[in-house]
């Protein structure tokens, strides 16, 4: 597997530069290679087309949010409680503009990558979460349909600034604060979790989000040759 080299991401950073201020259908190969200051023949070696390139650079936005929260986990096994991880991943993914606009599928900047194939593997991803956290005994188990109910409180804070546009609106810290609150008082159980789960649990997580980012990697970083066929 090609090793990331410091061209490929001066590459990534041109193009995440350009997509923010421009949006996914206005930027151009030609675009990022003049941002990059490079040909662009040269951006065709490490990425083919158009879409295979911001692909990898939401994928890469991914990888370094992942890392983040793995190491928390690893410092912190009490991080893997519910209403301090989502708390952590929001702020995380407030700081990322790519992710942010990702999670809000925010078509006006990802265009159709808004449907980017990284929304499924981090699914994939929040489904083992609670999966694990469940079986460890970290959620409530007399809340219908809990990951759903999960899901929707948390994608309400993400939204909430573009859905109610007039309602008081909260800076980021203030917002993770009563997410974080709503997630321990409305899924998680009154009593103090067994420090063995959380140990065990966060240690699993984290193995599981290493793992991930190494597929990421794989194909952030493809020889487009590979991937012709």
């Amino acid at each position: 597997m090609p090793q990331p080299t410091e061209r490929a991401d001066r590459i990534l950073d041109a193009a995440g530069e350009l997509m923010i201020r421009l949006g996914y259908r206005k930027v151009t190969i030609e675009d990022v290679a003049r941002q990059a200051g490079i040909g662009k023949g040269t951006v065709y070696l490490h990425w083919r087309t158009k879409e295979r390139l911001f692909e990898a650079l939401i994928l890469r936005a991914s990888a370094e949010l992942i890392d983040e929260l793995a190491a928390d986990l690893r410092r912190d096994p009490r991080e893997i409680q519910p209403h301090r991880f989502l708390r952590t991943a929001f702020l995380a993914t407030q700081r990322r503009p790519l992710l942010r606009a990702l999670v809000t599928a925010d078509a006006e900047l990802l265009g159709s990558l808004a449907d980017s194939p990284a929304r499924a593997r981090e699914q994939q991803i929040t489904d083992r979460y609670f999966a694990l956290v469940g079986k460890h005994g970290l959620v409530r188990d007399d809340v219908p349909h809990l990951v759903y109910a999960i899901n929707a409180t948390t994608t309400g804070f993400y939204t909430m600034g573009s859905i109610k546009p007039g309602l008081a609106t909260l800076d980021d810290e203030a917002a993770a604060d009563v997410l974080a609150h709503t997630v321990q008082h409305a899924f998680e159980p009154d009593v103090d979790p067994d420090p063995d789960s959380l140990a065990s649990a966060a240690a699993e997580i984290a193995d599981l989000f290493d793992e991930l980012n190494t597929s990421y990697r794989e194909r952030i970083y493809a020889d487009p040759e590979s991937e012709r066929g």
